[in-house]
């Protein structure tokens, strides 16, 4: 529908596809796919483009399902992959964090016992702010999708919850060993 409108609209304007591709800085050949329908102009071209032939949105859009769905996933995407990165900075940062706070030497008492320091409650605190992290992402950030693209992002933002998680607990239960006498760190 849209390639039928955009071709239709460049034809009475008398304009090539090269021409076209000329105003908007593209190439002919992406041009050529739009108007065959073989992909679909994001919604800054398409913006462009109802400038360009005096066109409204509105007629360009409504109608053509898969231009609609792809306005949708790409509406969806964007803010997932700054999504996924702000994720990624935080928990990349728990974890390491958690890593490097295991402890070299304990802090021994006279008797010889070895107490809790603060290295536990900062693991503890690494492990919460993971947990604080999955739970923003089901709460405000998962959404059930379709594209495989997207799924594919938030398989791999699970994935890497769920390791850093497991870094970080496995972190906090190597501390409380140490501290127990059963394993050491030098």
């Amino acid at each position: 529908m849209i390639g039928d409108i955009l071709k239709a609209r460049r034809k009475e304007l008398n304009l090539t596809q090269q021409q076209v591709a000329d105003k908007l800085h593209i190439s002919r050949q992406t041009i050529s796919n739009w108007e065959n329908e073989k992909s679909f102009p994001d919604i800054f071209m398409l913006i462009e483009l109802s400038l360009l032939f005096d066109l409204s949105l509105d007629y360009m859009i409504k109608g053509d399902e898969k231009l609609m769905k792809k306005i949708k996933d790409d509406a969806t995407l964007n803010p997932l992959i700054q999504q996924a990165i702000f994720l990624f900075i935080v928990c990349l940062a728990a974890s390491a964090w958690a890593v490097l706070s295991l402890p070299r030497t304990g802090l021994v008492i006279e008797n010889g016992l070895t107490v809790l320091s603060v290295d536990v409650l900062l693991q503890l605190t690494m492990i919460i702010a993971v947990m604080w992290m999955i739970f923003i992402y089901t709460r405000n950030f998962y959404v059930p999708a379709e594209n495989r693209l997207i799924k594919t992002i938030h398989r791999v933002i699970q994935s890497f919850l769920t390791i850093s998680l497991l870094i970080t607990i496995c972190c906090f239960v190597m501390t409380i060993l140490n501290y127990m006498g059963i394993i050491a760190f030098n």
